[in-house]
């Protein structure tokens, strides 16, 4: 055992220089006093006076000797007691026990550390205790309370005091009595002059020991040790936090879910009880809000949804970002798999309401796939991939889905990743090719316009339809890139058909995904186009989806505006289906509404879908806007549509997707046969009907 803890641990007080200058001078009087009296008895005044002087001379020798050796004695105790620090610091220790060695250093039986948080106040303040040898370690709100404490020490000369109970003021009886604490001494926590926070060394209410003068200068010599270890301490604790942890969020990141998932699943559990289940969370359009808001808003979005979602989970729940938009969570011992759906659809419904992005209210949904521990050989890996697989098939059902993974979807993921690999050759090699529905005036009979439909036959797999490849083409991103080529070709294709031999301008449809519109450059790119061609921009009708408008409306909005500033018209598919208000829709800048298949179908027989139909058509004819019924398939929904004054029609019963020499050949035998009344006859022989799916341009209806 060390001098100092020896000498500490003997409960003995060392005693400060004032004391030991008082007990040598009197010494030093003793012994002159019994001297001197001896020598008068003897009335040998020479001798007298020369021993006086003789023990002045030996009293301040011995005065001076202790004092040194006073001062000789606390430099040797400061450097034991550094090298004691050292040691803590040197060894992979924590704060408490670094706290302990202050209690052995002083003799005392608490000590404390308060470490303020480097940035915001509301992350709470470090709070590490030793008290009779046991450690706590808590967070602590920073209020006034806690910042008078700390602070307290600052004082005009010195980073340190004395605190004796009552001996005022009323502060230091406070904080004294919040700990229990007789007597204590405190520094400040400095390093390069920041104040990190402050450190106390006390003595309980039992102990009658007080702290001296010589013990403050002590602590305030060894703070800036302790400053040095606690921050190097807390900057390890950022560094591994930052190792494993998402900078932006806060939450766990892919190597630390990695690691939590492995524990639980080798978990025991008890019998009925599943050990986990993973939900593997990807964000709907978040690319799109990312490309036409920018990325602060992109990061703010991301932030706020993270707060949501912990609003959902238990607190043992792990939630981690593994990377863009891509969450999981790991819920842990589960009765059964319907509480993992449950929190699924808790989150969903977090989702519904707006974010504020800047200024601009967004919304956003989240495709959940579901994976089940609930065999012994399950690992991470193949629990994170089949909550993927069940992610994939949630994106195929539609936004904010929920899919709880199961056997058949393995075969549907390879299709997928098989089709994601054929189509990027695809569109690289310009394999996708286009086809023309046409789009007739029901008063004229007139073919008036087409509506261009992508189209791709693989080589390996043969014809996919529209349903299956536009899905793959916008998670992949290929989206983009396929609805620029379609765009170029219509244009060209309806140059070619006004030059040829019917001499009848005709008007181009292509359907827009939410990843072209919102795209911030996607006006300069039709602006291109239709210089590069030379379409009259009336020419060119560009359609979007209801619910494009209902999610992303100030964004919509703006990008509306500057294709119709190109003086492009601009149609709403799938009317009726998006829940837009009525009320915003006389605002909106377009100029014809689509009616879905589904409105169709059942008019001539269902007398609620005659009178929802008419209403339609009514609305549209009210804020002058056109009307297109699609899906018209047969002969009596024609006479329907035709009573309520419907604009256009659309349908297999007129005629299916054609190539540009089938658009040209009807265009040339109407022209012949001018004045057929639109109906049966004629239109029933170019009803033709391809094989595979024949559903519109970038959308999978």
């Amino acid at each position: 055992m060390s001098p100092a803890i020896r000498h500490t641990a003997l409960g003995t007080r060392r005693p400060n220089p004032s004391q030991v200058r008082t007990v040598t001078a009197a010494l030093a009087v003793g012994v002159v006093a019994v001297g001197g009296w001896a020598l008068v008895e003897r009335a040998e005044t020479v001798e007298t006076l020369l021993f006086l002087a003789l023990a002045v001379s030996i009293v301040g020798v011995s005065v001076g000797y202790l004092s040194e050796r006073y001062q000789r004695r606390h430099l040797e105790h400061l450097s034991e007691s550094r090298d004691l620090l050292q040691q803590t610091v040197r060894s992979p220790l924590s704060v408490g026990a670094l706290l302990g060695r202050l209690c052995q250093i002083f003799g005392a039986d608490f000590a404390e550390v308060v470490v303020l948080p480097p940035d915001a106040p509301d992350q709470g303040a470090l709070l590490v205790r030793v008290r009779g040898g046991r450690t706590t370690e808590s967070s602590e709100a920073v209020d006034e309370n806690l910042l008078a404490d700390v602070f307290s020490v600052i004082v005009p000369a010195s980073l340190s005091l004395v605190l004796r109970e009552g001996a005022g003021p009323v502060q230091s009886d406070a904080m004294l009595a919040r700990r229990g604490l007789r007597g204590a001494v405190m520094a400040a926590l400095s390093v390069e002059g920041r104040i990190l926070g402050s450190l106390m060394v006390g003595r309980c209410r039992g102990d009658p020991r007080s702290f001296t003068e010589e013990d403050r200068r002590l602590l305030e010599a060894l703070a800036p040790q302790v400053g040095v270890t606690v921050e190097k301490l807390r900057l390890d604790e950022r560094i591994n936090h930052q190792a494993f942890h998402d900078s932006l969020t806060g939450l766990a990141n892919r190597v630390l879910f990695a690691d939590r998932v492995v524990h639980a699943l080798e978990r025991r559990v008890e019998p009925g009880r599943l050990r986990a289940a993973i939900l593997f969370i990807d964000l709907d359009d978040f690319k799109v809000v990312n490309d036409s808001l920018g990325h602060p808003s992109g990061d703010l979005l991301l932030q706020g949804v993270t707060r949501r979602l912990r609003r959902v989970v238990r607190p043992f729940d792990t939630v981690a970002r593994l990377g863009g938009d891509e969450f999981s969570v790991l819920i842990e011992d589960l009765a059964g798999p319907e509480e993992a759906v449950a929190v699924a659809e808790r989150f969903l419904e977090e989702l519904t309401g707006a974010f504020d992005l800047h200024g601009t209210p967004v919304t956003i949904g989240a495709s959940i796939g579901i994976a089940i521990a609930d065999r012994p050989s399950m690992t991470y890996d193949h629990l994170l991939r089949e909550a993927d697989v069940a992610m994939y098939r949630a994106k195929e059902r539609g936004k904010a889905t929920v899919e709880t993974f199961d056997a058949g979807m393995q075969r549907s993921l390879e299709r997928r990743l098989r089709l994601k690999a054929d189509l990027e050759q695809a569109v690289s090699a310009g394999e996708l090719f286009v086809e023309y529905q046409p789009i007739v005036a029901l008063e004229s009979g007139s073919v008036v316009g087409v509506e261009a439909l992508a189209r791709w036959d693989s080589l390996g797999l043969g014809r996919i339809g529209p349903r299956e490849f536009i899905p793959v083409a916008e998670a992949s991103g290929l989206i983009r890139e396929i609805g620029r080529q379609v765009l170029r070709t219509a244009c060209e294709q309806a140059v070619r058909w006004s030059a040829g031999g019917s001499g009848r301008d005709l008007s181009v449809s292509v359907n827009l995904s939410p990843r072209q519109l919102l795209h911030p450059d996607f006006a300069e790119e039709v602006a291109a186009i239709l210089r590069e061609t030379y379409l009259s921009p009336s020419l060119l009708n560009l359609e979007i989806t209801e619910s494009l408008l209902v999610e992303n409306t100030a964004t919509t909005l703006e990008r509306l505006r500057a294709l119709k500033d190109l003086g492009v018209t601009i149609a709403i598919d799938d009317f009726g289906t998006g829940y837009s208000s009525l009320g915003e829709l006389k605002f909106l800048p377009v100029d014809v509404l689509k009616i879905p298949k589904s409105f169709v179908d059942n008019v001539a027989t269902d007398e609620r879908e005659r009178a929802f139909l008419a209403g339609i058509i009514g609305l549209g004819r009210t804020l002058d806007l056109r009307v297109v019924a699609v899906g018209v398939e047969h002969a009596d929904q024609l006479d329907e549509l035709r009573g309520m004054s419907c604009d256009l029609v659309q349908g297999f019963h007129l005629a299916g997707p054609l190539d540009a020499d089938g658009v040209a050949d009807l265009l040339s035998r109407q022209a012949a046969s001018a004045g057929t009344a639109c109906g049966a006859g004629p239109w029933q022989a170019l009803a033709q009907r391809p094989s595979g799916d024949t559903g519109s341009l970038l959308r999978s209806a």
